[in-house]
């Protein structure tokens, strides 16, 4: 795999010239925890304003059909005016990569003056995976195809809070009590004991400590008091499962604790869009205050996640015959970037913004719908960053 890593590197240096800024290498690999068959090759290349995307894509794809089983993903492909921008909207990220990263190509300083991150953003944003990750506890709500993904999610988010290599025999329910181990003690030496950990009042007999009920699109969010490896290993997930199928079609699992500062921190437009329908127990969510900041910080990292990730993933790692399907996607997310937009003008009375130029219609050939995408991305990154840094 190293030997695949150094292809692409001197590939992208050979045909990109002095239009590379820098290759950095990331994730598993760069930490030493690297999983064959499971762990991806984490790479990020840094270009000038301006680089082609579709001259990348010649240059990757003929890798990719070689590679591809072992790579699991193209590198994140970023301009350099927009990653400006998302050290500092996505800063956990920035945090990894100055802590793990390794720079394959480019200066040994290029990290230097990076921005530092705030210990809150690291436990927020561990506490959201750490959310995601525990549907892997009732695989029997998810849909089949997403059973093995995450626990795959499962077992990497344990890898990097464990800082080493995992049994591959331990179970789900011994992967997430791993979890809550090592991110209780985070977050317990970040907030000391918070108001929220306080034993509840009210719980549910057959799940002791359990503090509230979400509906959260058709799934449930349970909350509880705490998350200890014991209470976690001790629930029976299965016979849970069965009692919840009429109910939802996937179950998440966070602390009180966790889900504020996930929310409030890292995901605070979930709290703004009321996308928690609040359904039993207190109400942890009532409790918090909203950062205009954070609010804006987040709404700019989505087009620039797909903009740096999503995107250049699909695009290149595909061939022609699913170019039609990656344009109407990728239409569609900036469609639902617009309609957020549209209720945070409304909700949080921020000022309204409409890309310069409309996306070409359907006669137009491909790759330059593929630019014009790629260009509004850039153009709602930039409009929310200002508007972040405006508000600061």
């Amino acid at each position: 795999m190293e030997k695949v890593v150094q292809t692409i590197v001197k590939k992208l240096a050979r045909k990109l010239g002095g239009q590379l800024e820098a290759v950095i290498l990331f994730g598993s690999l760069a930490q030493g925890q690297y999983q064959p068959g499971e762990s991806d090759i984490n790479l990020l290349a840094v270009v000038a304003d301006g680089t082609s995307i579709h001259a990348l894509r010649n240059l990757f794809l003929p890798i990719w059909n070689e590679h591809g089983p072992i790579l699991h993903r193209a590198p994140l492909i970023a301009q350099e005016s927009v990653f400006t921008h998302y050290r500092t909207i996505a800063p956990t990220f920035a945090h990894h990569i100055v802590k793990n990263g390794q720079i394959l190509f480019g200066p040994p300083d290029y990290m230097d003056d990076w921005p530092a991150t705030d210990p809150f953003d690291t436990s927020a944003r561990l506490a959201w995976e750490a959310m995601q990750v525990s549907a892997a506890l009732a695989p029997d709500l998810l849909e089949a195809v997403e059973t093995a993904p995450k626990l795959v999610q499962l077992r990497r988010l344990a890898r990097r809070l464990h800082g080493k290599p995992i049994d591959k025999e331990k179970t789900a329910v011994e992967l997430f009590a791993l979890i809550q181990h090592h991110l209780d003690r985070q977050v317990t030496a970040l907030l000391g004991t918070p108001a929220a950990s306080e034993p509840p009042t009210t719980t549910a007999a057959l799940l002791p400590g359990l503090q509230a009920t979400y509906k959260l699109s058709n799934q449930m969010v349970m909350v509880f008091h705490r998350l200890t490896p014991h209470q976690i290993t001790a629930i029976q997930w299965q016979a849970l499962s069965q009692r919840l199928a009429n109910r939802c079609q996937g179950l998440k699992v966070v602390t009180a604790v966790q889900l504020q500062l996930a929310t409030k921190i890292h995901r605070p437009l979930d709290v703004v869009f009321q996308r928690y329908q609040h359904e039993w127990g207190s109400d942890p969510l009532a409790q918090i205050n909203l950062s205009p900041r954070q609010i804006l910080r987040q709404a700019a990292r989505l087009p620039a996640e797909v903009q740096i990730d999503l995107l250049p993933n699909a695009y290149l790692t595909q061939d022609d015959s699913k170019l039609h399907d990656i344009v109407h996607d990728y239409q569609n997310k900036l469609l639902n970037i617009q309609l957020e937009h549209e209720l945070l003008c409304r909700l949080q009375n921020i000022e309204r913004f409409v890309p310069p130029e409309p996306l070409p219609d359907r006669t137009t050939p491909l790759p330059i719908r593929i630019d014009a995408i790629f260009q509004q991305l850039g153009q709602w990154v930039e409009y929310y960053y200002t508007q972040m840094m405006n508000v600061e």
